[in-house]
């Protein structure tokens, strides 16, 4: 199995409301704690989250349709991501609404029925999802 790594680092004497995430690419991101006062300019470790669900199932989405023979032209989502706190008063990410609005090419158009069809199945196949506990909630537009 692969392993993933990356570099995060803040600095006291610095930017105290700021911290990078170094990436394996080489790429650096600014990244900021959710204080209620968010910046365009760097992402929270709440959208990452949000971010890297919703992006498995794009990614396994387009390969289940690519298997069934869709070509798909467009993906677009919003994702919703809902804190709330468990039974011990932990608050945690409990939901993640996808609400993905897919358009596709060619003369193979599939149904609704065949759309939902390819959610369910990329649903199974997308392994971040089946690692969080928060509830992944999927309503095709």
């Amino acid at each position: 199995m692969a392993d993933f790594r990356l570099g995060v680092s803040w600095d006291a004497t610095s930017d105290t409301d700021h911290y990078v995430w170094r990436l394996a690419s080489g790429s650096v991101l600014r990244t900021q704690a959710m204080d209620g006062t968010l910046t365009s300019e760097f992402m929270d470790p709440e959208e990452a989250f949000i971010a890297a669900i919703a992006s498995c199932h794009l990614l396994s989405f387009v390969t289940e349709a690519a298997r069934a023979g869709y070509s798909v032209s467009r993906y677009q989502d919003n994702p919703v991501g809902t804190l709330g706190k468990d039974e011990q008063g932990v608050l945690y990410m409990r939901e993640v609404a996808l609400r993905p609005l897919v358009k596709f090419a060619g003369e193979a158009q599939p149904d609704r029925e065949a759309v939902e069809a390819l959610h369910r199945e990329a649903r199974k196949k997308c392994f971040i999802s089946h690692s969080v506990r928060s509830e992944i909630r999927i309503t095709p537009l």
